[in-house]
């Protein structure tokens, strides 16, 4: 495949020498002049394990060229990499002007060459820089430019290894054609790829760095509590991470409400408390609750935003299959709807107000002292409220969504989905 990538920074010159290494004719495209002449002479303009070998090799065997000149480079391809730098602004967001100014460039070359070509957004941006792309090749290049987004997941020190050996493949776009382009690129590697459209692929990118830099925060919080508390942290760690069912695994990585129960708050809160003895600053694990809490807020709004008085909630306890109510983030969602003056009914199967002892009902006591005024022995009862939350999935409640004509917000789903109402002027679906 011909291709050209412009921008031959990091994630530039390492794509570009691993894909002429997989056979494909390379022209790599650069403002820097300097950067041009050394890959030209077969070396490579960044230090990084094995990249000066796979250049040179690629100059070697004619398939990779360097040049200041894009619309000489766009002639001989049908794909086109962006990989220039997207560097922050002291305000942590984005600077796309780099961005802007290498699409602007690519659109007016491909308008001049009367040219189709796919482009490929490889620089790390979010949607919405990806949505101004779009609009400069839609208005300087119009029809020319099929864009579509693939995410690199590069580590300085092993970009070679994690370019040919990565955990998946992120492929952007919105048409058959260009996905099939981009699968036969990739063909040779053993990875999966998965297909989305540009805007999902972009936020892959950002969801996982947010979660290794968590990790990293995570570790460190928990290894400055065991060493004040005379604990080998490595030790705990090691026994952490052989837990693949749940620690190390998919497993609470979907979206979805908050969470709850008579394990999770409890011990957050203990950990937090531990270090305060230690006097020690855990920030990362101490705004765990904050922004649990802040889940359930939205929740909120999103029944005051209906405009609506009359609620159904369907669901109390902590998670379905149980009636733990402890630490319900429902039954505080419930409480904060009370407060405001809401009317509320609830229905939940598991949850029989008569049965409620011990610890349970002591709780409920304190947060919902006439919980068995509002709770409905069967859905049916739910058919007057004006809108319907949906907590958990009980027997039936499929078939009560389908007729109803309450506004429904689904926990379920994220973002919180609102269907059969119009919100701030506008109908959500």
């Amino acid at each position: 495949m011909n291709i050209s990538i412009v921008g031959l920074g990091y994630v530039g010159a390492v794509s570009a020498a691993c894909l002429a290494d997989m056979g494909n004719c390379v022209w790599g495209v650069d403002i820097n002049a300097e950067k041009v002449r050394i890959i030209n002479d077969g070396c490579s303009p960044i230090v990084e394990n094995g990249l000066g070998d796979k250049i040179a090799r690629g100059r070697l065997a004619q398939r990779l060229c360097a040049t200041v000149d894009i619309e000489q480079a766009l002639r001989e391809t049908e794909l086109c990499f962006v990989a220039v730098a997207t560097p922050s602004r002291a305000n942590g967001q984005i600077d796309p002007a780099h961005l802007f100014r290498a699409c602007k460039q690519i659109a007016t070359a491909l308008a001049r060459l009367g040219k189709n070509q796919i482009v490929v957004i490889r620089s790390s941006v979010l949607p919405s820089i990806f949505d101004s792309c779009r609009a400069i090749f839609e208005s300087t290049a119009p029809g020319l430019v099929e864009l579509c987004a693939n995410p690199e997941f590069l580590r300085e020190g092993t970009a070679i290894s994690d370019f040919e050996e990565p955990p998946f493949t992120v492929i952007g776009t919105y048409t058959p054609a260009a996905e099939q382009t981009l699968r036969s690129l990739y063909a040779q590697q053993s990875a999966p790829i998965f297909v989305l459209e540009p805007r999902e692929a972009l936020m892959v990118k950002y969801a996982s760095n947010a979660f290794h830099a968590l990790k990293v925060s995570f570790a460190n919080e928990i290894a400055a509590v065991c060493q004040h508390a005379n604990v080998d942290a490595e030790a705990v760690m090691n026994v952490f991470c052989s837990d693949t069912k749940l620690n190390i695994s998919p497993r609470y990585l979907m979206p979805g409400f908050a969470f709850g129960g008579s394990c999770l708050p409890k011990d957050v809160r203990a950990i937090l408390h531990a270090g305060k003895e230690f006097d020690l600053q855990l920030p990362l694990i101490a705004s765990v609750l904050m922004s649990n809490e802040q889940v359930i807020e939205r929740a909120f709004r999103k029944v005051r935003a209906t405009g609506k008085r009359r609620i159904g909630l369907i669901g109390l306890s902590f998670k379905s299959d149980t009636d733990d109510l402890r630490e319900s983030p429902f039954v505080e969602l419930a409480e904060r709807l009370l407060g405001k003056g809401y009317g509320l009914s609830i229905y939940d199967p598991n949850v029989i107000a008569a049965r409620l002892t011990g610890a349970n009902k002591e709780y409920i006591d304190g947060v919902i002292p006439h919980l068995s005024r509002l709770l409905v022995g069967s859905l049916d009862e739910l058919r007057d409220a004006e809108v319907l939350i949906v907590g958990h999935r009980f027997e039936g409640v499929a078939e009560l969504l389908e007729k109803t004509r309450a506004a429904v917000i689904d926990l379920h789903a994220y973002p919180t989905e609102t269907r059969n109402a119009t919100l701030e002027g506008e109908l959500v679906v």
